[in-house]
C-alpha cells in the first residue's frame, strides 16, 4: 500500500513538473538568452577591442563613439529582446487561449505578431549588416599572420596605416615599434573575433524570434478559424433544434 501512494505522489509531481514546463515559451526563452549572450560578448569584445586598439595606434580619440554607441545598442536590443520574449510567451500555447480567447483579441494578435516579424527582418539584415563590418577589423589584423611587411631596403619590417585606410596621427610604425604594433595587433584580433561572434549570435537570435513568431501566428490563425467553425456549428445545431420542434 504504502508502494503505491509512494509511485502516485511520484506521479503526481511528474505530472505537475511537466505542467509547469508547458507553460515556459522554450522557443522564445532560448532565443532570448542567445540575444543575452551575444550582447554580452559584443559588449566586452568591442570595449576591450577599442582601447587596446587605442594604444596600438597611440590615438586615445580612435573609436570615441563606440562606449556611447554601444550603450544605445545594448539597451535598445535588450528592450526588443524581452518584447519579443514576453509576446512570445502570450501567442503561444496554451497561455493564447486565456489572453486572446475573442475573435477581436486574436486578430490583434495576429497583427501584432505579423509587425514583429516584420521588425525581426530589419533588425536581423541590421546584425548581418555589423557582422559584415565587424569582420573587416578581422581581416586586416589577420594580415600581421600572413602578409610580409618587409621594407623596399629588406632590413627593417614597416606598416604604413594609409595603405589600410586608417587616417591616424601616427602613420608609420617600423623596426622596433613595428614589432610592439604586431604583438598587440596580434592580442587585439581576439577581442575583435569575439565581437563578430556575438554579432552572428544575435543574427541568428533574431531567426530563432522569427520562428517562434511564425509558429504562433500559424497556431492564432488556426485557433480562430476552429473558433469561427464551433460558431458556425452551434448556429447550424440551434437551428436544426428549432426545426425539429416546429
Amino acid at each position: 500500500m504504502k508502494n503505491r501512494l509512494w509511485y502516485a505522489r511520484n506521479e503526481s509531481c511528474s505530472e505537475r513538473f511537466l505542467h509547469c514546463l508547458s507553460q515556459v515559451p522554450c522557443g522564445s526563452l532560448i532565443a532570448w538568452i542567445i540575444l543575452l549572450v551575444g550582447l554580452g560578448g559584443l559588449t566586452g569584445g568591442l570595449l576591450i577591442g577599442a582601447q587596446k586598439s587605442r594604444d596600438m595606434l597611440e590615438n586615445t580619440e580612435f573609436l570615441w563613439f563606440i562606449e556611447y554607441t554601444l550603450i544605445g545598442v545594448v539597451v535598445s536590443m535588450f528592450v526588443i529582446g524581452t518584447l519579443l520574449l514576453l509576446v512570445g510567451h502570450m501567442s503561444s500555447e496554451p497561455t493564447s487561449r486565456h489572453v486572446f480567447q475573442t475573435t477581436n483579441k486574436n486578430m490583434c494578435a495576429q497583427g501584432l505578431n505579423i509587425f514583429l516579424m516584420a521588425f525581426c527582418y530589419i533588425l536581423g539584415f541590421s546584425w548581418i549588416v555589423a557582422s559584415v563590418v565587424l569582420a573587416v577589423p578581422v581581416y586586416l589584423l589577420s594580415l600581421l599572420y600572413f602578409a610580409d611587411f618587409t621594407a623596399a631596403n629588406k632590413t627593417t619590417k614597416c606598416v604604413n596605416l594609409v595603405h589600410y585606410g586608417l587616417d591616424n596621427p601616427r602613420q608609420e610604425f617600423c623596426g622596433a615599434d613595428f614589432q610592439n604594433f604586431e604583438r598587440e595587433g596580434k592580442q587585439l584580433i581576439i577581442s575583435y573575433i569575439a565581437a563578430l561572434i556575438s554579432a552572428i549570435l544575435i543574427a541568428i537570435s533574431l531567426v530563432h524570434f522569427m520562428i517562434v513568431i511564425s509558429a504562433n501566428l500559424a497556431y492564432l490563425r488556426n485557433s480562430r478559424i476552429a473558433t469561427l467553425n464551433a460558431y458556425d456549428d452551434d448556429g447550424a445545431n440551434s437551428k436544426l433544434v428549432a426545426d425539429t420542434t416546429m
